[in-house]
């Protein structure tokens, strides 16, 4: 099951290569800014490179990279995503978010147990360690 999961996995990547995540959960008003366009997020929404998710007061928002990476956001949240690469057969992974401010709760996924050290999740003064871990970070 687990290697049916991965070759899944594998062949879902490179049909979406431009999607690398997918809105699975939202609650109150969560917004994306991709370029110079800001629009509403919601469930099932595909997320790309160089997005940006933004959470409102009482608001939260859940997506799943293709790796199977979770993140969630909390309230009051600024997130950019830099970069993201998952190419098992190119031997090729990267995952690099921002959190500018607020609350993200994180679960690694494949790329956290293939390579950790390409996990990258930075915070305003520094950059959190992932070594195929879950934990939750707070920025004010």
């Amino acid at each position: 099951m687990v290697r049916f999961l991965f070759v899944f996995l594998i062949l879902f990547s490179y049909i979406f290569a431009l999607d690398i995540a997918v809105v699975k959960r939202v609650t109150g008003d969560v917004s994306l800014k991709r370029g110079d366009k800001t629009v509403v997020v919601k469930p099932g929404n595909s997320l790309k490179e160089g997005d940006t998710l933004i959470t409102k007061q009482e608001s939260s928002v859940g997506f799943i990279f293709h790796d199977g990476t979770m993140l969630s956001l909390g309230e009051n949240s600024i997130l950019k995503i830099n970069r993201y690469i998952f190419k098992p057969l190119d031997e090729r992974f990267t995952l690099d978010v921002k959190l500018n401010k607020g609350q993200a709760s994180f679960q690694s996924g494949k790329i956290g147990k293939l390579a950790p050290e390409t996990v990258k999740f930075r915070v305003p003064d520094g950059i959190v360690g992932i070594r195929g871990t879950k934990f939750f970070v707070e920025v004010k």
